[in-house]
């Protein structure tokens, strides 16, 4: 056993843990544990400057606990045994703690418009991959534990519709059963590597049975999926290394390879590979207040950059003149393009590329661009991308953002090309987990000529 100190919570890193110092000026890293608690750790894996430290006992407590709805291995969820009020108070805390440390001006507190939280924030995700593997003799459907590629077999996520609980258990009694064991024989030890889940709100549900190789037998996989009422079921084989989880190509066993969904108010047609967000009540309530900080007027031609499947840009085009989409990802633009038809938009141009290459280009065309919207991945935006907004005359501009950080970081250069910091919202996307998804409203003065 290690030594056990007793010690004052101090901070809370990005991670939540909590951070103390033992009187030595340790720094100790303890999950578990919250701000200006007076609590007991055992010290393990200690290095020269840091130590983590397992709870014992919290002697001091300052943040009301409740019962865990989960045990907390996996690593997804960190805050299972406080009050969702705790939760967007310390995400609240840190996120703010990024942006008042922006350098000058950039930022003051007055622009910090609140928090939007879920009224029910469990059984949000509309998306959900397990891993598979067979240990000491049985196959377990699950998680990885925290930090490791040890799978943890889950029985129950609160976070996950019902539905994805009842077929995660039911694949893994039909691995388990002597029925398959005798159907596959020896062949069942390396079968099934993961599988792959994806419903929306209107109770259409998708599964992926990845495997490292076909084999026949997976066609039992598919009837126990089937007759849990999941009727499109697809095989996509990958054999190969590396963290990837979809194979580069998919058959269908049942039903179709595509499922629909509904955001806004508009229909968007999705497959495996698409891109959703997976808490759609949370995302419509974010993307309503990106498009309603940009003020559209029905003349205003408006950019999208980072436009994925199309789903901002046809939620604007109701809105404005014109929406110019530009995505890296081809298939992407394919689905978003495949949207606009369904849902009969005509008045919205998707270019496929990089944003940094394709904006210039649809600038030298002439358009009369007013307004923008940038929904970037965790890296934040490509350098150039203000610049060349600001030279566009793009005078206001919606920054949505999943990584504070590199939206932060971002600001610097917004700064330098005449753009300042209006307003800034928070919406958690993540309930229980450390995520939060931010939007910006950045503007300048219009500029004359």
């Amino acid at each position: 056993m290690g030594e056990v100190l007793q010690l004052m919570v101090k901070d809370l890193t990005e991670e939540g843990e909590g951070i103390a110092y033992s009187p030595s000026g340790l720094k100790v890293f303890i999950r578990g544990a919250y701000p200006n608690e007076v609590v007991k750790a055992e010290l393990y894996d200690v290095k020269e400057k840091y130590a983590q430290g397992r709870l014992q006992q919290v002697v001091e407590q300052t943040v009301p606990r409740c019962t865990p709805f989960c045990t907390n291995q996996c690593g997804s969820c960190s805050y299972t045994n406080i009050g969702y009020e705790s939760e967007i108070s310390f995400k609240e805390k840190k996120l703010l703690d990024l942006y008042e440390n922006l350098p000058g001006n950039l930022f003051e507190k007055k622009m910090y418009q609140g928090f939007v939280g879920m009224d029910n924030p469990f059984r949000y995700r509309n998306k959900a991959i397990y891993a598979v593997e067979k240990i000491n003799d049985e196959y377990q459907v699950g998680l990885y534990r925290r930090n490791s590629h040890d799978i943890i077999s889950v029985n129950e996520c609160a976070v996950e519709p019902e539905w994805i609980n009842i077929a995660r258990t039911s694949l893994r009694n039909t691995l388990n059963s002597e029925s398959f064991r005798r159907e596959t024989g020896e062949e069942n030890d390396r079968t099934l590597r993961y599988v792959f889940f994806r419903g929306t709100d209107d109770g259409e549900k998708l599964a992926v049975l990845v495997v490292y190789r076909k084999f026949r037998e997976v066609e039992i996989l598919m009837n126990t999926l089937n007759s849990i009422g999941i009727r499109n079921v697809l095989v996509s084989v990958n054999d190969s290394s590396g963290n990837r989880i979809l194979g580069d190509s998919m058959e269908v066993l049942s039903g179709s390879d595509c499922i629909s969904a509904e955001l806004l108010n508009l229909k968007f047609v999705v497959n495996p590979y698409s891109f959703l967000q997976i808490n759609i009540e949370q995302t419509e309530k974010l993307y309503t207040l990106a498009v309603d900080l940009l003020e559209p007027e029905t003349d205003d031609e408006i950019l999208d950059l980072y436009c994925g499947i199309g789903t901002i840009s046809l939620y604007l085009a109701g809105k404005c003149r014109m929406v110019y989409g530009v995505e890296c990802v081809k298939e992407a633009i394919d689905n978003a393009n495949s949207n606009a038809k369904a849902n009969g938009i005509s008045n919205v141009d998707f270019r496929v590329g990089l944003v940094e290459k394709v904006l210039p280009e649809i600038i030298s065309e002439g358009h009369r661009l007013t307004k923008a919207v940038l929904d970037p991945a965790r890296k934040g935006c490509a350098p150039g991308v203000f610049k060349a907004l600001s030279s566009a005359g793009i005078d206001r501009i919606a920054y949505i953002s999943c990584n504070p950080k590199t939206q932060c970081r971002d600001m610097a250069e917004a700064s330098a090309c005449g753009y300042k910091i209006d307003k800034l919202i928070a919406v958690d996307m993540f309930p229980h987990t450390l995520h939060v998804e931010t939007v910006v409203l950045l503007s300048r003065e219009k500029q004359n000529g």
